[in-house]
């Protein structure tokens, strides 16, 4: 439990910190409030049942007096409406206190999953290479909100009612020692027994129903992005069935967590209600009069009433903490990872005008740290000029890029520009300076001009550079013409109604909206038509010598107007050789090409 506590205190903020203490204070305030309530009944209850008693009274008398009241009957109807404004205020800023608490905890929820993204989004590159994308949705999505409501909402139900609980008993207590703690006796062995013996079983129902919501979240995400391939293959009774089966056992978890955190309630009340049945019989048979029991026994009656709902709270708190433990470790170890500051917008650019260099890297995955892509890899790229990458599959052509890109940083060796280091300092000014076209073109539901000017607000797209770049790309004809509304045509989920060609070439126009120097394209032209790739090539070459290109690609015609070419292969070992003999390669260069051999 403490430790539960204090990881639960790590997840706010330093602001919701405070603001919590202020909550408890509140909690606090609450619960003098309701003990009020609950006293208040006394005195009226006591005048009720003997009328006499007011003159009898120290407090009651002199208040009698003070305000003049003509008989007993008008001061008790008096007292009754005091006692009836007390509880009514007493419910009222409960109610208060209730909708601040749980404002304050949904907007947690609203932190938590902002504050979890942020952190994922400000991993490396290689954190996404070894984490399922399904996974982090569900964590931001579900698993937030499974903290939240399951948990960080039950324990500041816990706390507040805890607090009153306390205050109820610690008033009984003062009124009668051994009657509260036989109260606190029954009720706390009652449920410590219940809790002692599900505590186990619903840690153990928690990670079931984490994985089973992983595996539902993965089920959907890969049905719905492989649409096509599910349809061809006919694999939609497989995911169906998947999908399912791990709805069914996240259904069959909560609901046996509800049960075990929900049934002691019918328990509590029938012995909460035959024990108040009891306690009357008590007094009257200590006191023998009813006019004595009546008072005490409203006193009990009004406090259990309050009791026995706060303890059934307190106890499914203590049960919702169990359940919700898988997601409180998730969530808390993922937003201790350390963040990668993003590069600052706008500021100074990194522009090759001489070279862009690979000096002596060596890199491996972190998880097959002994299986290396590179080893004392060196490279150098003139800037200005059309440079391909050529090599088999596995040759390590899509790494390279990632490490000129600065997505990948090499365990040892440096990427320069014109002689100056790219590291952690200056990555950010690098990459401003590159346009980089993936071999598949990620399109949201946006229109095609939002897609063009990629990560720009709406309001803040620059109209005219979103037409140049379509031109460069040579989709300004199509867009015009084909599409209905032009630049603003909603494009749908992935860019559904264009074809390959066509998303291709916005990824082009993507890449050149902000017209960078350096321009990348890792296999751009490899699933496409001779017509189509054509078309592409002809945009390449209508940027070459004004910008830095590198191309990455199996097909030689994607690589024939490269005026240099990079031939890329293995060894024995696992790393990339330094150096390959150009002679082995079948690549029939065109007239003035000078392919690069990488040195060692």
């Amino acid at each position: 439990m403490p430790d539960t506590l204090k990881k639960v205190w790590a997840l706010f903020s330093a602001a919701e910190q405070r603001k919590a203490l202020w909550m408890l204070l509140l909690i606090i305030l609450m619960a003098m409030a309701e003990t009020a309530g609950v006293l208040s009944i006394m005195p009226f209850l006591s005048v009720l049942a003997r009328p006499a008693i007011v003159h009898e009274n120290r407090w009651l008398g002199e208040a009698f007096k003070a305000l003049n009241f003509a008989d007993e009957a008008s001061f008790i109807t008096v007292l009754g409406l005091i006692t009836m404004a007390v509880v009514i205020a007493s419910s009222a800023f409960k109610t208060l206190t209730f909708h601040l608490v749980g404002r304050f905890v949904h907007m947690l929820r609203r932190s938590l999953a902002v504050r979890l993204l942020s952190t994922y989004l400000r991993q490396p590159y290689e954190f996404f290479l070894t984490r399922n994308s399904s996974e982090l949705t569900k964590n931001v999505l579900s698993e937030v909100d499974q903290l939240v409501f399951e948990l960080l909402q039950p324990l500041s139900m816990l706390i507040a009612q805890g607090v009153v609980a306390l205050a109820i008993i610690v008033m009984v207590f003062v009124y009668d020692p051994w009657m509260a703690l036989c109260i606190v006796a029954t009720v706390g062995l009652l449920y410590g027994a219940i809790y002692v013996l599900v505590r186990r079983r619903l840690v153990h129902i928690g990670a079931a129903r984490q994985a089973a919501d992983a595996n539902r979240f993965q089920a959907c995400s890969e049905v719905l992005g492989g649409i096509k391939d599910v349809k061809i293959t006919h694999a939609t009774d497989a995911y169906l069935q998947r999908f399912s089966h791990a709805s069914r056992e996240l259904s069959r978890h909560s609901a046996t967590a509800e049960t075990l955190s929900q049934s002691p309630l019918y328990i509590v009340e029938a012995v909460g209600y035959t024990g108040l049945i009891a306690i009357s019989l008590v007094l009257l048979w200590r006191s023998g009069d009813i006019a004595h029991v009546l008072p005490a026994l409203g006193l009990y009656g009004f406090a259990a009433y309050r009791l026995l709902p706060a303890v059934q709270i307190m106890y499914r708190g203590m049960a919702r903490l169990r359940f919700s433990a898988a997601p409180l470790n998730s969530i808390h170890r993922d937003l201790q990872l350390i963040e990668v500051d993003d590069p600052a917008p706008g500021g100074k650019v990194v522009v090759p005008r001489h070279c862009i260099e690979l000096e002596r890297i060596s890199y491996a995955y972190p998880n097959s740290p002994e299986k290396p892509i590179f080893s004392s890899f060196s490279l150098t790229i003139p800037a200005n000029t059309t440079v391909g990458i050529a090599g088999p599959s596995g040759a390590g052509k899509s790494t390279l890029m990632d490490l000129m890109l600065g997505l990948q940083r090499p365990q040892l060796g440096v990427l320069k520009v014109d002689g100056a280091v790219i590291d952690a300092t200056n990555v950010g000014a690098w990459q401003r300076a590159i346009g980089y076209v993936p071999q598949h073109i990620y399109l949201a539901d946006a229109t095609v001009a939002e897609n063009i000017a990629f990560g720009v607000a709406r309001q803040a797209i620059d109209m005219g550079a979103v037409e140049r770049a379509a031109r460069a790309a040579q989709i300004h004809d199509m867009i015009a013409g084909d599409l209905a509304q032009g630049y603003l045509t909603p494009l749908g989920e992935r860019g559904i109604r264009l074809s390959g060609g066509q998303r291709q070439r916005i990824g082009i126009a993507r890449a050149l909206y902000r017209d960078p120097p350096v321009l990348f394209f890792d296999e751009a032209t490899s699933a496409l038509d001779a017509q189509t790739e054509e078309a592409l090539n002809e945009a390449i070459r209508s940027l070459s010598g004004s910008k830095t290109i590198i191309v990455i690609a199996h097909k030689e015609s994607s690589l024939r107007d490269c005026r240099q070419v990079v031939m890329l292969g293995q060894g024995r070992g696992a790393a990339v050789q330094a150096a390959v003999r150009l002679g082995d390669s079948s690549l029939d260069y065109p007239d003035g090409a000078e392919p690069i051999e990488p040195s060692r």
